[in-house]
């Protein structure tokens, strides 16, 4: 399935908290090997977040009041937007229904569950 960046990273803390859960055992082994595929790609997305912050920022820090912040929004916003393929399929809702989750971290699952 094609995910924008953006997406993935928005759902790592779901991800990490669904991955706290009892579920079956066949549920939570799909569930690690999403988990593994999710990590490589936001390792990869974090060296291009920390690359942008040492081009833009002074002394591995960029804040608002930086020269290049404008710049740096531009191409985060642009890295955020980057579509990339993530081979996984989807969790039945089914397989999930004793795990108890807020509608927050639902909304931001939506591209990893399946009614």
């Amino acid at each position: 399935m094609k995910l924008t960046l953006g997406t993935i990273v928005g759902s790592q803390e779901p991800i990490g908290k669904l991955m706290t859960a009892t579920m079956p055992i066949s549920t939570a082994f799909r569930l690690s090997s999403i988990l593994k595929k999710v990590q490589g790609v936001l390792e990869t997305y974090d060296e291009n977040r920390k690359t942008l912050i040492e081009k833009h920022g002074k002394n591995g820090e960029i804040t608002p009041e930086s020269k290049n912040f404008k710049k740096f929004v531009e191409e985060m916003n642009e890295l955020l937007g980057t579509e990339t393929k993530l081979d996984v399929e989807k969790i039945d809702q089914s397989s999930l229904s004793k795990v108890e989750i807020a509608p927050a971290d639902l909304i931001a699952l939506e591209w990893l569950i399946k009614e």
